[in-house]
């Protein structure tokens, strides 16, 4: 991915601002998080989270195999909160 552009682009893409909104509490199963943001095929959600540890912001919980936000995920999820607040303003 490259810089902002791309980082736009993998945001606007369906399931993506979900992910991370369904990843910004306790850590998840892969099924779990699947139920969680039905009724998106388990596909979408799987590349999305695939995506999305690619860019670093989502983990593995080594001690369980659990989902979870790492802390640039967590940075994103307050940018992009931010954002929001912007817009409402």
């Amino acid at each position: 991915m490259e810089g902002v552009a791309g980082l736009v682009e993998l945001l606007s893409r369906r399931g993506t601002l979900e992910v991370i909104g369904a990843l910004e509490g306790p850590s998840l199963t892969s099924r779990a998080l699947e139920r969680r943001l039905h009724p998106l095929s388990p596909s979408v959600v799987a590349q999305r989270v695939h995506e999305l540890r690619d860019l670093g912001a989502v983990e593995v919980v080594p001690e369980n195999d659990e989902l979870r936000l790492s802390g640039k995920g967590r940075r994103l999820q307050g940018e992009l909160a931010r954002l929001a607040r912007w817009l409402e303003g």
